[in-house]
């Protein structure tokens, strides 16, 4: 099967760290490479865990460093769901690959380029490298197929009552993502809200016995609880995981076990709710032109299926 190639550009935190050993195992999409941004923690943390958590898994993938700081804000971190460097108090063995000599949204356009239309982007941080390879490289936006987007929220928010973190962070960066033209499939709260995995069922992942399903099981046991130790993380109750960025990497590998909409998506940038993303998806009044799609739902129980399924390959 030729699988479809795929950049993650990611902040890694947890959940990025659960996406990429995923990711090793998809298949339909593979990784042609890995870009980070600051996002969940400061870059000198993200790209050195991106690099660690590949050089661990074996996984042959070309790491490449983005921006440190969003478009015109100051950044912002989030290492109270993460910890201080991204893997709530894990460690990695220290990394022997280095980081590839272009940045990131050079590198992006590169492989863009080389691979003729066919690239698709998996953004699962700040989306600040991606709009700046955009700012770049205007032709970008036809040598992109597609992007997969985990950011915003349509009901309630993580980093304020109404925004997502990822589009807080750099909400003019996603303003120029959300307005190129490159078709876009946004996972908010609402929908990786919905992907979570629970202390029990986490425990099939530990009984699979290798250091890569170990490293998962281990960090998501970890983020079940906040970084400051309250427990449960979620508001309902369950004590589980909310797996927001393999959601949307478990989207792009095959969309079958999920409901998405096409709509018209885009957010605010200034004022009290500067990162509130906007859709006209549950709307009475409907925009004339639709810019992209809202993944609304997705089946739990297949969901968490597919990840014990990748995760047997290891």
């Amino acid at each position: 099967m030729n699988r479809r190639p795929i950049i993650i550009d990611c902040d890694p935190g947890y959940d990025d760290i659960q996406a990429i050993i995923l990711a090793k195992q998809c298949e339909n999409v593979r990784v042609v490479a890995i870009t980070a941004v600051s996002g969940n923690v400061a870059l000198k943390y993200t790209e050195k865990n991106a690099l660690a958590i590949t050089e661990y898994l074996g996984f042959d993938v070309p790491v490449a460093s983005g921006a440190e700081r969003p478009l015109f804000r100051e950044p912002l971190f989030a290492e109270e769901h993460h910890g201080e460097e991204g893997l709530l108090g894990l460690n990695l063995p220290e990394p022997s690959k280095k980081i590839v000599e272009k940045k990131a949204w050079d590198f992006i356009y590169d492989i863009a380029v080389e691979l003729k239309g066919e690239l698709e982007i998996v953004a699962v941080g700040p989306l600040t490298n991606i709009a700046i390879a955009l700012m770049k490289y205007p032709e970008l936006k036809d040598l992109v197929k597609n992007i997969y987007i985990m950011g915003g929220a349509i009901l309630s928010g993580n980093s304020r009552f109404s925004t997502e973190f990822n589009i807080h962070v750099d909400p003019e960066a996603a303003k120029r993502v959300f307005e190129s033209g490159i078709p876009f499939y946004l996972c908010p709260l609402d929908l990786t809200r919905q992907s979570y995995i629970t202390d029990e069922e986490i425990v099939k992942v530990d009984e699979m016995g290798n250091k890569e399903t170990k490293f998962f099981s281990d960090i998501t046991k970890l983020s079940m609880r906040t970084f400051t130790g309250n427990l449960p993380q979620r508001k309902d109750g369950i004590v589980g995981s909310n797996m927001h960025d393999p959601c949307t990497l478990l989207f792009a590998d095959d969309n079958s076990i999920f409901e998405f909409e096409e709509c018209y998506i885009n957010v605010e940038t200034f004022g009290k709710n500067a990162g509130k993303t906007v859709t006209d998806c549950y709307s009475d009044k409907q925009a004339e032109v639709k810019n992209g799609y809202l993944v609304k739902s997705v089946d739990r129980k297949a969901f968490v299926e597919k990840v014990y399924s990748l995760l047997s390959k290891y």
